[in-house]
């Protein structure tokens, strides 16, 4: 009898997608055969419970729905797929270098409700599996024929964040186009809009560039193209054997390779491929930055947005990455001194115990403990030796300025509220950090003179706590000190390397202070401390469903959101956030650029914009003393 109702359904479903106008017959085998390929990762929804629960009391009706349930799950997955692909497959379809692609048109969750057309699953370089593992990416071949770009393409194997548990796969080199225009080769019309390509944070161990947290409504809606982007994590995208074989940096030439891929073929998306801004938030904005440095990335992209993160900061470049290649190898059970017996094992290794060693290792007490391991990032962009496909072979200072564009940079408030979420983890990071207070220590002003290391700890501790203990009751004075250290001073550090370059193009500054509802990373967490967290920001450019409060249109989170995104899209636009012409501008003053580093100018954001001089400044005369007096000399 079951096998009597699944012929039922799906015969009704097929005579249902015969019948519509929005597939052809012909594409009927096409519909099955994608169809069928999602069965096994599609669930059914909760539509038979909802439907069960609203129809009338019919005993009848009530009969035919406990038949309808009794349908196989495998048939209901295939009705849905079928039902859905109806639904889309008169999606717009746009040709590239490579082959074409099919993507949905679709209105913004916002209020506006404006359409756009979504392209997901782009794979832009082949699957990093097998012998491909710790290589630069492949390029991919030509296809003939249309794939579909309607649903997101796997994630980079990786540690969920939320849950804690493993997520991803290997075969994960995607990419998602949102775009409020498409060319139209009848009447000629090319939008050529400017184009922002994300690249998402994470501590470069997690995280993707999908719509869960990063949904294109606010952005498109403005009138940029939006592209988000995968890029290989943790060891399988950072490990380095410091050698020609495994150079390092394969998340980094992952990106370089969407950037590739963005100048080919974002015209036929309606983007502009002259005028492409790369922003991305934490390790994001350290990859940005690292591009605006590195040769191999030049080109590409004509202004960079880097939020909460510069290739300074202290825990933006891995140190002695051959000997956490072999700690990783023992952390799996292999025993060995030889890289080429490693790189064997290692290549040989599930991605998932991959993920979960590295996960072990990340933020080991003891000796080794410094500033990386206090916030657990384990595999990290390396130097490499100097071999044909390298993307750095020098420090970021020694880089500096790097490529000409304009940059826009910033930091939160409050970042190290971060912390919170290792505290979670590891509730004995205060008491270690009370015992081994040398390790919150920036690398230029540790010395091989413990003593001279010592007195810089000890400074350090008299002006963030004075006489108190590094304990819960004091974690103000240690946010403060996290931020000043990891995300403060290396911004101040940049913008003043920078004044001694001969750079034309303009640097913006601004400090995110708003502690709203939006507040992206306190809310995923649920932390509930005062202050603007790291991330916080991105609640108010990007649109996450989770978050998806029924605020009032008055209310300040959404007049923060408005000139936010007016001011990143502007920048994207004409390398300006507050052009001096802007009819719809919902900002009402000129933020003004960095044009010396005394004062330094940068834009508070709060409930009201305002433009100050000097963040932070007590704590920053403090670390400029310390770093005058401790410094190492180059």
């Amino acid at each position: 009898m079951r096998v009597r109702w699944w012929r039922a359904v799906v015969v009704c479903a097929c005579a249902l997608v015969l019948r519509s106008d929005a597939l052809p017959p012909a594409a009927l085998g096409d519909v099955v055969a994608n169809a069928a390929t999602s069965l096994n990762s599609m669930k059914v929804t909760g539509a038979w419970r909802r439907l069960s629960s609203t129809v009338s009391e019919s005993v009848g009706l009530k009969h035919a729905l406990r038949r309808l349930q009794a349908v196989p799950a495998r048939a209901a997955r295939l009705v849905h797929a079928l039902v859905d692909r109806m639904r889309v497959g008169g999606g717009p379809v746009v040709p590239t270098k490579l082959g074409s692609l099919r993507g949905r048109r679709l209105l913004t969750r916002t209020t506006a409700q404006t359409p756009y057309y979504s392209f997901k699953g782009i794979r832009y370089a082949q699957s990093p599996r097998g012998p491909l593992r710790f290589r630069p990416p492949a390029p991919l071949e030509p296809w003939s024929g249309i794939r579909d770009a309607l649903e997101e393409g796997a994630v980079c194997p990786h540690r969920f964040m939320l849950f804690d548990t493993y997520k991803g796969d290997e075969d994960c080199l995607f990419l998602n186009v949102y775009t409020p225009a498409l060319p139209d080769k009848v009447s000629g019309y090319n939008p050529k809009l400017a184009v922002m390509v994300w690249i998402h944070g994470g501590a470069f161990s997690v995280g993707s560039g999908n719509a869960f947290l990063y949904g294109p409504d606010h952005l498109v809606s403005a009138g940029v193209v939006l592209v988000t982007l995968n890029y290989r994590l943790g060891a399988l995208g950072f490990l380095s054997l410091d050698n020609e074989e495994v150079s390092g940096n394969m998340g980094l030439k992952d990106q370089v390779m969407a950037l590739k891929w963005v100048r080919d073929n974002i015209e036929y998306f309606g983007g502009d491929p002259t005028r492409v801004t790369i922003f991305g938030e934490s390790a994001g904005a350290a990859s940005v930055h690292l591009h605006m440095l590195s040769s191999a990335s030049q080109g590409l992209f004509h202004g960079a947005i880097a939020q909460s993160g510069l290739a300074l900061s202290p825990w933006a470049i891995g140190k002695e990455p051959l000997a956490r290649a072999f700690e990783l190898g023992r952390e799996l059970g292999i025993d060995t001194n030889n890289t080429a017996e490693l790189l064997g094992y290692l290549r040989a290794t599930p991605s998932e115990l991959l993920v979960k060693a590295g996960a072990r290792i990340a933020g080991a007490p003891g000796k080794t403990a410094d500033l990386q391991s206090t916030v657990a990032l384990p595999f990290l962009p390396v130097l490499e030796p100097d071999v044909p496909d390298a993307f750095l072979t020098s420090t970021p200072k020694e880089l500096l300025p790097g490529v000409d564009v304009p940059l826009l940079t910033g930091y939160n408030a409050q970042e190290g509220i971060i912390l919170f979420r290792r505290l979670q983890r590891y509730p004995k990071l205060l008491n270690e950090l009370e015992l081994e207070f040398r390790r919150v220590v920036p690398p230029e002003l540790q010395s091989a003179d413990e003593e001279r290391t010592r007195k810089v700890a000890e400074h350090i501790r008299a002006f963030y706590f004075q006489q108190r203990p590094i304990d819960i009751r004091n974690v103000d004075s240690l946010i403060d000190l996290f931020t000043d250290v990891m995300f403060l001073r290396p911004i101040l550090d940049t913008l003043r390397l920078q004044a001694n370059a001969n750079r034309t193009s303009p640097t913006y500054l601004y400090r995110f202070a708003f502690d709203g509802a939006l507040g992206l990373f306190k809310r995923m967490l649920g932390i509930t401390h005062h202050g603007a967290c790291h991330g916080d920001e991105m609640g108010y450019l990007f649109y996450f469903s989770r978050l998806n409060y029924r605020l009032d249109d008055e209310s300040p989170e959404l007049a923060v959101s408005k000139k936010m995104i007016q001011m990143w899209t502007n920048f994207a636009k004409t390398g300006n956030p507050t052009p001096p012409v802007d009819y719809e501008s919902v900002v009402d003053f000129t933020w003004q650029p960095v044009n010396e580093t005394s004062p330094i100018t940068y834009l508070d954001i709060n409930s009201n914009f305002t433009l100050q001089t000097n963040p932070e400044e007590k704590r920053v005369r403090f670390w400029d003393w310390l770093y005058e007096n401790y410094a190492k000399t180059p």
